[in-house]
């Protein structure tokens, strides 16, 4: 198994911030192998989805040498990760896959679209591999999505930020990947932003499940879809979700009613399944607590008096903050912004099929037709 890369750990300071890095690190890679790599098979996808909150945007969000190792750290204990709100600025992504993921890792990418944001997927090219076809969706017409206010009740949309979708392979499983970041607006359950934020959850469901329609008329394969990222679904059994399972994708007990927000109260990401291939087999699923290791609410005193991070104990006037007023700017403001303000949602999937394919033949069926 590949290594995320950490020697960029010499370059932070204080010497004493460094050692405290380092001990955060060991947490975390203890954390990861006992609730992903422990819980999941050497052989099956381990799938994710992590909205990374302005990846790349500067400012605030300007991720730092430590962000960076604890970002790539998560990555790599994963196979396939696809990841909101990549900033059209692509220099720290850059960064984070060739100096802490390496050549091991690869990546497809949109262009920027709605909020300058693209969408991406990150992929260990010992496991999975990229079967050249890909796209951003866009919906043909009629199947527009209407805006849902009474006064332009007649215009016809496109999606806020464009799906991606990309064919990929691991093992004997070939599957199209499709994923989102739907339109959030207001929040209030009667507003028009909610019934398009609604509208638009149902025309991407029905959308991937026309296209594996379609491929089985034309091919006679079954054709196998997972849509993934952020919905902004309220709940497990808000309407929002239930615009996913009306068009026929399912979830696993891991996901369904785990919440993905910091909070715990919201349900935002989601990995949903439309299988043709009956021998595929989903497994462990959860929901990633990104700050049970690293950038934890008790490390804030850390933070405040030995990090040196002027971010934390300075404000935008350039004046020094007290200790108190560091602390709380560390934990409602720069742990987020360094990591994400999701935590990171997955799913294993099996995909060795040889031990099914060999019973078979041995069966006596023609291996030429399965």
């Amino acid at each position: 198994m590949a290594v995320s890369f950490i020697s960029s750990i010499r370059y932070i300071k204080p010497d004493m911030h460094r050692a405290f890095v380092a001990e955060r690190l060991k947490a975390l890679k203890h954390q990861l192998d006992q609730e992903i790599r422990d819980t999941t098979g050497a052989a099956s996808l381990r799938l994710a989805t992590w909205n990374l909150m302005h990846f790349s945007d500067g400012g605030a969000y300007d991720r730092t040498t430590e962000s960076l190792l604890y970002i790539a750290e998560i990555i790599d204990h994963f196979d396939l990760v696809a990841i909101q709100e990549v900033n059209h600025d692509l220099r720290k992504f850059e960064l984070l896959m060739q100096r802490y993921l390496g050549g091991d890792w690869d990546y497809i990418l949109t262009d920027a679209s709605g909020n300058r944001e693209r969408l991406a997927f990150v992929y260990r090219k010992a496991k999975v591999r990229f079967l050249r076809e890909a796209g951003e969706i866009v919906l043909p017409e009629g199947q527009e999505i209407v805006a849902p206010d009474q006064e332009n009740a007649t215009r016809k949309l496109q999606f806020a930020r464009t799906p991606f979708a990309v064919t990929f392979q691991a093992g004997w499983f070939r599957f199209k990947l499709c994923t989102v970041h739907i339109y959030y607006g207001k929040s209030a359950d009667s507003s028009p932003e909610m019934d398009l934020r609604r509208n638009e959850i149902e025309k991407i469901a029905v959308f991937l499940a026309n296209v594996q329609k379609a491929e089985k008329r034309s091919s006679g394969t079954d054709a196998n879809m997972i849509l993934l990222g952020d919905f902004n679904i309220v709940s497990p059994e808000h309407r929002t979700m239930k615009a996913l399972l009306d068009a026929g994708f399912v979830t696993t007990e891991g996901i369904r009613d785990a919440a993905s927000s910091l909070s715990g109260k919201h349900h935002y990401d989601q990995i949903v399944f439309k299988l043709g291939e009956k021998r595929v087999k989903l497994g462990a699923s959860g929901v990633l607590d990104i700050f049970k290791s690293v950038y934890r609410s008790e490390d804030a005193e850390h933070y405040a008096r030995e990090a040196d991070i002027r971010k934390i104990t300075h404000g935008r006037d350039g004046e020094p903050r007290d200790e108190e007023q560091a602390m709380t700017y560390f934990r409602r403001y720069y742990r987020k912004h360094q990591l994400s303000d999701h935590n990171l949602l997955w799913c294993e999937v099996k995909t060795d099929f040889s031990g099914h394919y060999l019973d078979a033949v041995a069966a006596g069926h023609d291996p030429r037709k399965m």
